[in-house]
Order: structure tokens, then sequence, then C-alpha cells
């Protein structure tokens, strides 16, 4: 692939060269390249009815379903900048992101226009709604229409509410907009590496350079009618990059799943209508966790990819073993990235891993470990800041410079991202993720990682989820307080006091917790994650 293209050219090029491959299906429909473009032309069309054109902002506040695609890359092809936002963003969050990217429209699921349509009133922007089952069948429809009664009765269509159907209804022809490579495409947000929220601008040539490794990654180099579980949403960068872009630039299938459900993933496993599976680590505990996931139908599997959060060893080797046990070739392999870097940047290989690692660099990509204060190079073996470099790296922080300046460190000529994430380098070139660093917790002024607590006490039998956090102690500063949930139908055999005795033993008394509380389950963040912040604040 060229990476110098727009994201809009690599996929058109990939339509072109194969226009009759399937791209993308969803509940059970299925898009040809060839109709994939046509649906981008349309959408790209229609847009600029509405006046949009190179360097706007439009703001995509959808789940994953088929015209996410083509309004995200039709944007693109006019050189207008994607804004992608998780669709249960709350209004007041997401007026003022869209006053701080200056966005021009705002496109949402019809079934939110109470939420969201007094807002874009407000600032006089286009307020696009979709209808997923508008290019479905009539009994869709229907059934759509009746479950969502109540939430589409208000609907008034104006010059600023306006159907996706009638954004698309007009037949023209728009020019593909010239754009460098380098210009921003997409702005995503994140917590940044300050644990500040913060949007990032990442570019064309980032996007398509991640997408470029694709056949390293997978191991993979015939991609027609190999499909993707393309469930991580497209705010997230892995779901962006990895879930849905680089399977349509090898000429894959990306199978959408608006909001993930194990059922459905073990039926379209069982059709061989998913191939890869790339999630969080609560995704892959839910398949497990399902009765039917085992079976003959695994070896429909080739490759499982984990991130975003902390894995367990016990979720590896649980699911490494119900593939193997099912003639699978699949394992479950975990990697290491962020957003500024657009996801993933390091990751183990079906070919090249090492257990307690987050893989090797990828080609390209440069990693080392600086010191904490003086941000010098240490050597390996060395626990310091993992620091990054790369095509991949993000233009920067939308309206921050100060905050991009003090993410960027030059090295050796190299402009590094700066990750605020605690690890090193082992004496073979992998990368080792120990905890981001302002989740280190200080006790009696000494640090504890509390992935470490979690690490050892998720080893026992029938636990489920365990989480660390720190909370105020007059003495010590801060003490660790550990948050348990329980397998369904498990028992624990071990006592708290057994649980602390066993904590102080293999790492240190300092990581021994104040206190331990069971919880029927983990709070979670909009992208699956464990809620840190909400447990912090639990009695």
């Amino acid at each position: 692939m060229n990476v110098n293209q727009s994201l809009y050219e690599v996929i058109a090029s990939r339509a072109n060269q194969n226009p009759n491959f399937i791209a993308l299906q969803f509940m059970g429909k299925r898009i040809t390249y060839f109709d994939l473009l046509q649906n981008i032309d349309k959408s790209a069309f229609g847009l600029s009815q509405l006046g949009i054109k190179k360097g706007n902002v439009i703001t995509i506040c959808m789940p994953n379903v088929f015209e996410v695609i083509y309004t995200f890359y039709a944007g693109v092809k006019l050189g207008a900048i994607c804004h992608m936002v998780h669709p249960l963003t709350p209004v007041k969050q997401l007026k003022t992101q869209m006053i701080e990217t200056n966005s021009k429209l705002l496109m949402v699921v019809d079934t939110f226009y109470d939420t969201y349509h007094l807002m874009t009133k407000e600032l006089n922007v286009p307020l696009i709604l979709v209808t997923p089952v508008d290019s479905f069948g009539l009994i869709k429809k229907v059934g759509y229409k009746v479950i969502n009664k109540k939430r589409l009765a208000n609907i008034q269509v104006d010059n600023l509410v306006i159907p996706y159907k009638k954004l698309i209804e007009k037949n023209g022809h728009i020019e593909t907009a010239s754009v460098d490579s380098k210009t921003s495409a997409v702005y995503l947000h994140s917590g940044g590496t300050s644990g500040t929220p913060k949007t990032i601008e990442l570019s064309h040539f980032s996007i398509n350079s991640l997408a470029n490794q694709t056949e390293y990654i997978l191991d993979e180099h015939d991609f027609e009618n190999k499909h993707m579980l393309a469930v991580l949403p497209m705010f997230h960068g892995f779901g962006l990059c990895m879930g849905v872009h680089a399977m349509l630039v090898y000429g894959g299938v990306d199978t959408l799943m608006p909001k993930f459900n194990a059922k459905d993933t073990i039926s379209l496993i069982k059709k061989n209508q998913i191939n890869y599976l790339i999630g969080v680590p609560t995704l892959f505990e839910a398949l497990l966790n399902t009765n039917d996931f085992a079976g003959p139908h695994l070896k429909n599997l080739k490759q499982a990819f984990v991130g975003g959060d902390y894995v367990s060893p016990t979720l590896k080797e649980r699911f490494n073993k119900v593939m193997a046990e099912n003639n699978s070739h699949a394992q479950l392999l975990e990697g290491y990235g962020l957003t500024e870097v657009v996801t993933v940047c390091a990751v183990n290989t079906i070919f090249e891993q090492k257990l307690g690692t987050v893989g090797k660099p990828l080609p390209g990509i440069d990693i080392k470990i600086v010191d904490l204060e003086t941000k010098e190079v240490l050597p390996v073996n060395t626990l310091g800041e993992i620091a990054v470099s790369g095509p991949t790296r993000m233009n920067g922080y939308l309206h921050d410079k100060l905050a991009t300046s003090s993410t960027f460190k030059k090295i050796d000529d190299k402009i590094y991202v700066l990750t605020g994430d605690y690890g090193m380098i082992d004496d073979e070139g992998y990368v080792v993720f120990k905890q981001r660093l302002k989740r280190i917790i200080k006790v009696s002024g000494m640090p504890v990682l509390p992935s470490e607590i979690e690490t050892l006490v998720s080893a026992l039998p029938g636990i489920s989820e365990v989480a660390a956090v720190g909370v105020k102690d007059q003495e010590r500063g801060n003490m660790i307080k550990l948050f348990v949930t329980i397998k369904p139908g498990a028992e624990i055999k071990v006592t708290d006091d057994e649980i602390k005795q066993m904590i102080k033993a293999e790492l240190s008394i300092y990581a021994v917790p104040k206190s331990i509380v069971y919880l029927d389950k983990m709070p979670k963040t909009i992208i699956g994650k464990i809620d840190t912040k909400i447990l912090e604040t639990l009695e």
C-alpha cells in the first residue's frame, strides 16, 4: 500500500483492484468493495451539498454500522477531519468537544434525536440522523420502528435535522480533495499521557503506516474472505485502524458489531465469519464464560489480540487451552499501545512471543526507556518511562502546544512520545509493561505497582477480576484497597488474611491491602476497562 495516500485513496485503490470482494458484513447483509466505494462517494457528495469542504471537522457519534464507515471515508475524501466520539457521550461534554474542534455537523443514530437536537440547534450545525436498518428489508425496518417507537416519536426534520437517507438521495460527483498525507485526518479523545483529557490529531500517514503492518501482525498475505470482528468502536484507535481500516486496505472483511454480544460472536465464528478477534480483556472473558464458545468451530479462528487494559496470565492460559483443545492454532497475544501513536506499537506475534511481555516493537517503531526525572536513555533491563518513536506518531494535541511539547522528546534526532507508562526492555528486545505512571501508588514513600498485586491475586482459583487502588491514610499517606470479583459458581478457598500474607511474602509489606472488597461486578469505562476512578470513590 502507499502510506502517502489519503485514507480514502488507499480504500478506493483496493476497491478498484478487487471490486467483487466482500468488504463489510452486518446483520447478515454483505457489501462488496464496489458498493462500499459507491456508498462512500454518495455520502461525500451529500456532505459537500451541506458545505463540508477541505479542512472542516465533522463529528461522528456512532457505533459500528454501515453508515459510519461510509461517512468516515466520505469525510476524508473531501479533505475534512473526522472527529470520532462515543455515542453515549453526555450532551455537555459533546458540546464542549464540538466547540473545541469547530465541528460543522454531528452524526448520530436517530434514536438519540431527543438527546442532541437542542444542542446542534444552539450550535447552528446540521444533525444527521442515521437509521441503521435503512438499507435492510421491510421486516427489519418495521421491527426497528416498533422497538424504538417512543424514541423516534419526536423527530422533526428541517434544514438542520437531516435523515442520512436524504443526505445520499441525490447523485452527483465530487472530486477527491488533494491533501498532504501528513495533515490531520482524525481527532480522537484520550486521557493523554498525563491522565488529563486531550484531543489527539492523527494524520492519514500515521494511520496508514500502522495499517501497513497488518500482514506482519496477523501473519497473513491473502485477506479475501478473511473476517475481522469490528466491535471495537471507531472512536478507539485500535478499533479505527486495526478493526476497520487495516482489513479494508488489504481486501478483507469487516464484520461489524455495534455492541459486543458473546453469543452473536460465537454464531459468526461457527459460520466462519470471524477469523480475527481484537479486543479488551473483558471481551475474551465473556467469550470464555459462554457455554458454547468451545467446539470444533474454533478452528476458524486464526488470531486473537488483546490489549488496552491489564491482561491476567490466567486469561491467556484459559483461552489458549480452549483453542488447543479444539484444534485451533489461534493464541491470545498481548500488545501495547496508546492513541498518541494511533494504537499498537509493540505486540507478541504467533512467530515471536514471550510470556510476561507485550512483545517486540513493530517494524519501523523504535522504543526506548528513559529516566523518570532526567529523561536520559536507560540500558536494557532497567525500569523507566516508555518512549515511542515512529511513523505512527500523532501530530500533537489539538490547541495545546504546551502539552504537545512536553510529551515529545528528541533523542538521537528522532521525536519520541513520552508515554507516561512504566516499563523496561529486556535483553532480547521484548517490551515489559509494568504500570501507568499515574497509577503508581506511594505507600510510606515507597512505590507500589497495582499491576503486580492484580497479577498475583488474579492467579488464585475462583478469582475473576482484580483491581488495586490507592486510598488516603493518615499514617502512610496512601494504602492499598483491593477490589475482587468471583467467577460465577466459584468459591474462594483462601481468607483475606491469607491473601494479605501472600502479597506480603511475594511482593512487600507496602503492597498489603488495608482492606479487600468483594463486588458482584467491576465498574467499567465506556470502552470496557475497569474504572479505577470509580473504585477510588467507593467506601
